[in-house]
């Protein structure tokens, strides 16, 4: 430790002989390491697994259901209620859910201003599967149409300043519902089970509804929403349970591969029955696509995300060229020093060491101006972009990463100069 301590006084008193350079070499690294850490943490969360230990068992199926015929077509990216009927028909899946999202009007007295909310209709599998935590209450028992709605914590706040409201009335677009539980603060992002026109980068819903009960009701996606027949979307509780009116998203989870091929096998068996019965006209195309993969197959994946992220990083490889340059400079104006001490029984390895105290007092000083310059541009993407500040928060994880890559960035600075200064020919760098 004692002589570790002598290297970083030496480190400081090389710091003091020539300030200018070294303090370049602090701001070009740190500029194209907080620009780097600005665009890694969007990156970083856009491409998180929300439920890691959980994602490769949830599955959506996808399948040409429709009442016409195409060839080597896709499947909708929405189903219809039909169609999910027939997916729900087996017990293979551990769980099932339907889902579509809509808007609504919130209040608890006619009296009251209405309050906007976003409305997930859903069946009560949704929150085991996507391991909803809840405050109070519990959900449904069971599928069925219910005048009853679960809250978000934010919102049974907004409405009556507390959460425990289980059991209370309120009033949804003129019909009134029964708070039947109120959720824990919850934030999953990406919202992977909702992936369609880039959702999955919106907030969670605030109030949840049965999906039987937005049927009911003639509740629209705010989504998507297709129709393959005549039918009127004014009577989602007639046309929309019997016609070609897509608008579900509609999840399974299959926890072992046995589960998943025997799934493939029940699909596969089932647009099979559906072209039997002359139900089923197009080329049949099923598949079954794993959350992990769901972005990517609708098409919404973010190019500009990651040309960014390319720019980035040539910026970053930029100042890690400038900075070397610098810091050889400095090397170099300090290598009479650094042969003396060769000369005078200094070992290579007692260079390197010097070096990487070097290396580390360079990363510390870095790494906050780093942080300060990557906080800033977060700031500032966020004033411009208000929908990035769900992914501009910094965990652990994430800012150990940045503090390693920090250190090896400033690593790579030093190398060249310090084994330069180690192993280049004594005689000749005494004469210069």
């Amino acid at each position: 430790m004692e002589q570790f301590l002598y290297y970083l006084k030496v480190s400081l008193k090389s710091i003091r002989r020539a300030p200018l350079p070294y303090a370049l070499t602090i701001l070009i690294l740190s500029l194209g390491l907080g620009v780097f850490f600005a665009n890694a943490t969007f990156y970083y969360r856009l491409n998180a697994d929300p439920l890691p230990h959980k994602s490769d068992k949830l599955f959506f199926p996808f399948m040409n259901l429709v009442p016409y015929e195409c060839q080597n077509c896709e499947p909708p990216n929405v189903l219809s209620y039909s169609n999910v009927q027939k997916l729900s028909a087996t017990d293979i899946p551990s769980a099932k859910a339907a889902m579509y999202s809509a808007d609504g009007y919130l209040r608890l007295t006619p009296q009251q201003p209405p309050l906007p909310v976003k409305i997930r209709l859903t069946q009560p599998d949704f929150f085991r599967m996507f391991e909803v935590p809840f405050l109070h209450g519990s959900t449904w028992p069971d599928a069925s149409a219910r005048a009853e709605v679960i809250l978000s914590r934010h919102t049974a706040e907004k409405l009556f300043g507390e959460t425990d409201v289980v059991g209370r009335r309120l009033t949804l677009d003129d019909f009134e519902y029964t708070v039947s539980a109120v959720l824990a603060d919850w934030t999953m992002l990406p919202r992977l089970f909702d992936a369609n026109n880039n959702n999955h980068l919106s907030e969670v819903e605030d109030i949840y509804l049965p999906l039987e009960t937005g049927y009911d009701r003639n509740y629209l996606s705010n989504s998507q929403s297709s129709s393959f027949q005549d039918a009127d979307y004014r009577k989602l509780a007639t046309d929309g349970r019997t016609k070609a009116i897509h608008q579900l998203q509609f999840w399974v989870q299959l926890d072992t591969p046995e589960q998943q091929q025997a799934y493939r096998q029940f699909m596969a068996n089932l647009t099979a029955d559906e072209k039997k019965a002359g139900r089923h006209p197009s080329t049949i195309n099923n598949k079954l696509v794993g959350m992990r993969d769901i972005v990517a197959h609708f098409n919404q994946q973010g190019g500009d995300i990651k040309a960014f992220a390319l720019v980035t990083l040539l910026f970053l490889l930029v100042c890690l060229f400038n900075a070397s340059h610098l810091s050889l400079n400095r090397y170099i104006a300090n290598q009479y020093e650094i042969s003396l001490r060769r000369a005078l029984g200094a070992s290579r390895w007692h260079i390197q060491q010097q070096a990487l105290a070097d290396v580390l007092l360079m990363a510390g000083i870095t790494a906050v101006a780093a942080l300060l310059i990557g906080y800033s541009g977060i700031s500032l993407m966020n004033y411009l972009l208000p929908a990035n500040r769900l992914f501009s928060s910094w965990d652990w994880a994430l800012l150990l990463s940045l503090l390693a890559v920090t250190l090896g960035c400033s690593y790579l600075v030093t190398l060249y100069p310090s084994l330069r200064a180690s192993f280049g020919a004594l005689n000749q760098q005494l004469k210069e």
